[in-house]
């Protein structure tokens, strides 16, 4: 009888402790390197710079967003590795990504990297962890990026 009303207590704290998680506010990107580009994969690494408004750690883990560029769809963006942001601040954390392209976005990719500014949306679920616990996040995120703040350099990979 005790051990059910201790894992009654402690399923409460959790289901009380994770339903309370603010989303984490994206900050912007930089330091934006291309490892991997072809007409079914962009592989690359950025830093990301994201505050956490909750007053403990959340580890991202791997998760798949749906990725949107003024209001295309490119493909399904893989998180391809975990990492921390601490609490209550602003962390800034080298992600590696795979996208994965729809089929014909490739010369698409190749316009619109060549423009100024792109809508970004990122739409899918980010699966983290709090104290352990599992939680999933829907997100439905929209930015406005200057491509020239990245230095995209694609012609070593169009040779």
């Amino acid at each position: 009888m005790k051990e059910i009303k201790y894992l009654l207590i402690l399923l409460s704290v959790f289901l009380f402790g994770t339903g309370c998680i603010e989303n984490p506010e994206f900050k912007g990107v930089s330091n934006f390197k291309i490892d991997e580009i072809n007409k079914e994969k962009l592989a690359f690494n950025v830093d990301v710079s994201t505050f956490n408004p909750n007053g403990y750690k959340l580890k991202v883990r791997k998760s798949k967003f749906k990725l949107y560029l003024n209001d295309n769809f490119i493909g399904n963006a893989h998180l391809k590795k975990k990492y921390v942001m601490k609490k209550k601040s602003t962390t800034l954390e080298n992600v590696p990504v795979e996208i994965f392209l729809e089929k014909g976005m490739f010369l698409s990719l190749m316009q619109i990297a060549t423009k100024g500014k792109v809508s970004l949306r990122l739409e899918g679920v980010m699966k983290a962890s709090v104290v352990g616990f599992p939680v999933r996040r829907k997100i439905d995120q929209t930015e406005q990026l200057d491509l020239k703040d990245l230095n995209i350099n694609l012609e070593h990979f169009l040779r």
